[in-house]
């Protein structure tokens, strides 16, 4: 490490231990930043990780969660880059089941039951008031799922869902009159950055078997199934909502399987089977975040 560099990280974690004294002294809930990663992006997260620990809001600890099946040897195989990285606010959490992206929420919801969790992916540069945004935002919406990103849920002639990929991506960014407003229409992506309250999800939030059977490579429509089924809406914190991806890291992407390929209208398919079957949904999942209010903020 250069003495230039080095200083700069001194600065950084003097900055990041008198936050974190701060938010202690003033009883504010803590910030948890939680992501999960996998061997191909060991050599690039340290860029997502710097994003993080430049917020103007920084967070109070970053927990990374890896599967104990992706790295043998734990620390010996991650590189410099990340290990130099840890420090008392930054952890790795060890897993032994892979539950692929969901492995950025899952234990976090239960490790951190009375903190803030911002979950993040590990692909991004993330906006340097992200966390102040989304804290900003809570505070206001408390009862809410505080999203950067956000789809609009769109509908057929005959109420029923029309196709993950002829929903409105982004769609405050292009109907800024949808921030601030708390809809079980709107959908989080959240690795864009997403502030949860675990006191808010259920049991069945950790149902892994149920994870496993029907989408395992889809968190989001995981998480967005048991708000609905918990009654807990979706806000946009913010009309900024385009992603900065780090270099080279979409050649391998699972929007590529989820979206582009329609791989999120076959999951929620089956999944929503399922529950129907079981009755635990009181209604079809279409009535359930049918929230024609919003139309009128496409004007």
């Amino acid at each position: 490490m250069s003495d230039v560099s080095w200083m700069a990280d001194k600065k950084n974690k003097l900055r990041r231990m008198m936050e974190h004294a701060r938010t202690r002294v003033s009883g504010e809930r803590r910030v948890i930043v939680t992501l999960t990663s996998y061997p191909p992006r060991m050599n690039t997260i340290w860029m997502t990780l710097r994003s993080i620990f430049s917020q103007s809001r920084l967070p109070d600890k970053v927990v990374l969660y890896l599967a104990k099946s992706d790295f043998p040897n734990r620390e010996a195989d991650l590189p410099d880059s990340l290990k130099e990285m840890l420090w008392n606010d930054f952890e790795i959490r060890w897993v032994d089941e892979d539950l692929k992206p969901h492995k950025k929420y899952y234990w976090a919801f239960r490790d951190f039951p009375d903190d803030l969790i911002v979950t993040i992916d590990d692909d991004l540069i993330y906006r340097r008031n992200m966390i102040e945004t989304l804290l900003a935002c809570q505070k206001s919406h408390p009862n809410a799922i505080v999203a950067s990103r956000t789809h609009l849920i769109m509908f057929n002639e005959d109420g029923s869902l029309k196709p993950y990929d002829q929903w409105i991506y982004e769609a405050p960014h292009f109907h800024e009159k949808l921030v601030g407003k708390p809809s079980m229409r709107l959908f989080a992506t959240t690795g864009a950055g997403t502030m949860f309250d675990p006191k808010l999800f259920p049991d069945m939030t950790y149902d892994a078997d149920l994870i496993k059977k029907h989408c395992l490579v889809a968190d989001d429509v995981w998480l967005k199934v048991i708000e609905t089924i918990s009654g807990v809406p979706v806000v946009a914190a913010t009309a900024d909502q385009l992603l900065e991806y780090v270099p080279d890291t979409q050649e391998i992407a699972l929007c590529h399987v989820n979206t582009e390929a329609g791989g999120n209208d076959v999951i929620l398919a089956s999944l929503l089977g399922e529950l129907e079957s079981k009755g635990v949904l009181p209604k079809p999942f279409a009535d359930l975040v049918r929230d024609d209010s919003l139309d009128a903020c496409l004007d």
